[in-house]
């Protein structure tokens, strides 16, 4: 289609044009994006009409856009002045030109003297219907390059309908976009809430833990392990807000590695053995026998989900009750098929792409249970069942909602059945590959850490990042109790200016990420652009970032490690341990 040494043309245009084009920004549909939604219509359309030609449009004060065009070859856009819709959009009617090289408005126009030698048009203005307003924003055109006077009344109707489901399309397309967008707003509030509120906890707990370290009285050490409970059960809070952000932003990731389901799970129950025994409650445990313990799966996630069911098991049963785990294969599962599409499936050598079973994973307690008409809010995250059950025994009902996301993204499905006063169980399936005792014993060998334990302690001098006063003490106390050397500075461009005086003082840099004037990321950068990376300290991230701070974002910029808040001190303690050793390992 030729568009060139156009003639100087006029077309009419609508009395509300400037508002027109105003909607169609709004509808991002001024561009030459493909919108599988005008796709589907526009095949619809042919097929129904049988016409050659056929396009959704939406016209600018200079252009005009061929959505999901049939019949115009690579076309996606052309001048408005050659436009007939025009026309289209002047009226709530179908605009139909029978023959246009008859009609005295197109007879000159270079659609119809030029390729594609236009002859017959009928367009539909997709009108929508806002703010007590109507806005003809497009057309849905039929074309044809021979005349066409068979094109009746019941035709245009037909075709006006069409574009109506067009304009519904448009309408829905926005309202996702808004959702998405609310979503994704949503999610980024949630993880910059749990990143800001990580900063001052682990203030607090390194806080509590060096003063349990002081002498208290009885009265006071009960005063702390108090403060250490609460600290506990905010944190989890914290986890369980960052999580549902991860699932809810597509940041959450499942691993895919092999692991040891029976030893797993039994990491689990030994986790809540002193816990169910101290609040006087009955915990059994069952593995079928005939059930492969070697699966390929997620063990941090696997862990989440069961141990999450358990806790509220325990918390939700009454002294004198009993908690049960059970875990079993399902047989003749539909997840058992076998499918190289399933969405655990990888590529990795240690797949076994032939043979899935189905777990199921029961979680059964003799507590409250949950009323009937609860039981469709249970997992939902923002719209908890029972609001006096949490003010009862405790929790946001996030944990729930976490265990169904996870779930859901390892392609099973959780299910409950409850009875108000004698008890509920929860039933995970999954559908897990499976993996022989050889192949994991090979995976274990190839992946076990060197723990080999040193003849003693390596002592360093550590650059401390970090901007958070409170974090600040903690760290130093935590340092130079293990015999370190702390040098403190509170932000990036001091961190360089007080490296470059010495740097070969220093054996490791503990680097925060959020700070004034330059942040960590950015002071790792500089570091690498103005020094030689081989001869650099062990760069180690210190952060409350969470949530977008994962290790390969550090490790890009040329970072060792990281460590996130809130930190215990015998973590940060065997992290520091860890690298030093590295360091004199490599200059050995």
């Amino acid at each position: 289609m030729s568009t060139t040494n156009l003639p100087t043309l006029s077309y009419p245009v609508a009395v509300d044009e400037a508002a027109r084009i105003n909607k169609l920004r709004k509808y991002q549909v001024l561009n030459d994006n493909d919108e599988p939604a005008f796709k589907r219509l526009v095949e619809l359309a042919k097929s129904f009409f049988g016409m050659p030609i056929v396009t959704i449009t939406f016209m600018d004060e200079e252009t005009q856009y061929l959505k999901s065009a049939h019949g115009l070859g690579e076309v996606c856009r052309t001048s408005r002045e050659v436009a007939i819709c025009n026309y289209t959009v002047l009226s709530n009617d179908v605009f139909v030109v029978a023959d246009l090289s008859k009609d005295s408005r197109f007879s000159q126009n270079p659609l119809i003297t030029e390729s594609p030698h236009l002859r017959f048009y009928a367009g539909a203005p997709i009108i929508l219907h806002e703010d007590h307003k109507s806005f003809r924003l497009g057309s849905l055109c039929l074309m044809d390059t021979k005349p066409h006077d068979d094109f009746d009344e019941p035709q245009a109707k037909v075709l006006a309908q069409f574009a109506m489901i067009a304009a519904d399309a448009l309408q829905l397309q926005d309202k996702q976009r808004d959702a998405k967008h609310a979503n994704e707003m949503k999610s980024d509030f949630l993880a910059n809430m749990s990143h800001e509120i990580r900063t001052p906890m682990n203030g607090i707990i390194g806080m509590v833990e060096m003063l349990s370290e002081t002498e208290l009285s009885d009265e006071q050490q009960e005063y702390v392990d108090n403060i250490k409970v609460s600290n506990e059960h905010l944190m989890a809070i914290i986890n369980g807000i960052l999580d549902l952000s991860k699932v809810e932003s597509g940041k959450m990731t499942i691993d895919s590695i092999p692991l040891n389901l029976s030893t797993l799970c039994n990491e689990v129950v030994s986790l809540f053995a002193i816990k169910a025994r101290q609040r006087g409650l009955m915990l059994d445990y069952h593995y079928t026998e005939s059930l492969s313990p070697y699966v390929q799966g997620d063990p941090i996630r696997l862990k989440q989900i069961i141990a999450n069911l358990v806790n509220n098991a325990i918390k939700f049963t009454r002294e004198g009750g009993r908690v049960s785990i059970a875990v079993k294969h399902v047989p003749n599962c539909h997840y058992c098929a076998d499918d190289t599409d399933h969405p655990d499936h990888t590529a990795d050598d240690t797949a076994v792409s032939a043979d899935y079973m189905t777990v199921c994973i029961e979680v059964t307690d003799t507590g409250v249970g949950i009323k009937p008409e609860s039981l469709e809010a249970i997992f939902d995250a923002y719209d908890q069942a029972d609001k006096s059950t949490h003010r009862l025994y405790g929790g946001t009902g996030l944990g729930l909602s976490v265990c169904k996301s996870l779930v859901d993204l390892m392609g099973g499905e959780i299910n409950v059945d409850s009875e108000v006063g004698v008890g509920t169980t929860f039933s995970v399936l999954l559908p897990l590959p499976t993996i022989d005792a050889a192949k994991y014993e090979t995976w274990q060998n190839a992946n076990e850490l060197i723990t080999d334990e040193p003849s003693h302690e390596r002592a360093g001098h550590i650059l401390l990042v970090e901007d958070d006063a409170v974090n600040a003490i903690i760290a130093k106390k935590t340092l130079t109790n293990s015999g370190h050397v702390v040098t403190h500075v509170t932000d990036g461009q001091q961190a360089l200016e007080i490296f470059a005086v010495s740097p070969d003082r220093y054996d490791l840099i503990l680097m925060d990420h959020h700070m004034p004037i330059l942040d960590g990321v950015q002071a790792t950068i500089k570091l690498h652009e103005l020094y030689d990376p081989q001869s650099l300290p062990p760069i180690i991230a210190l952060t409350a970032n969470a949530m977008d701070g994962e290790r390969e974002k550090y490790l890009k910029v040329g970072m060792q490690d990281y460590c996130t808040k809130p930190f215990k001190q015998e973590q940060l303690n065997a992290l520091v341990q860890y690298w030093l050793i590295q360091q004199s390992s490599n200059q050995e």
